[in-house]
């Protein structure tokens, strides 16, 4: 019986650590916004079955990887470089096409309030009526 419950342990904790388990790709996702006058205003680099893809107004196409922070953008012969700040994350990339280099810095993502949504306020709507109904 012990032993039935020690391994029954042990398959759980292994699923939860498999589950836990993040793309490491994922921290280079999101929009990131280069200067004005640059010839390429915004990319947005999202992550889609376990490789980054660049979009730009030139275009989509898969970034391959050659090292850590550093992509190879075939298409344009273009080196992709992610760049971190203190805290590790990534800040900006770097692009280096055709003898210029492109720097262009990741946006914040704002995360949506649960009450900003449409769903949560029709709910918070629901919730007023009943209260209403059945407090009176």
């Amino acid at each position: 019986m012990k032993k039935l419950l020690v391994l029954a342990c042990i398959m759980v904790g292994a699923v939860v650590t498999v589950a836990a388990q993040e793309n490491p790709l994922k921290a280079y996702a999101g929009k990131y916004v280069f200067a004005a006058g640059s010839p390429v205003a915004e990319v947005v680099i999202t992550v889609e079955d376990s490789s980054l893809v660049i979009n730009s107004a030139m275009g989509t196409t898969a970034i391959e990887k050659k090292a850590v922070d550093t992509f190879y953008l075939a298409q344009y012969d273009a080196s992709v470089i992610f760049k971190r700040g203190a805290d590790k994350s990534v800040t900006e990339v770097a692009i280096m096409v055709q003898g210029m280099e492109l720097v262009g810095k990741k946006e914040a993502v704002v995360a949506a309030t649960p009450a900003s949504s449409p769903k949560a306020k029709l709910s918070e709507a629901y919730s007023e009526l009943f209260i209403d109904k059945y407090t009176r």
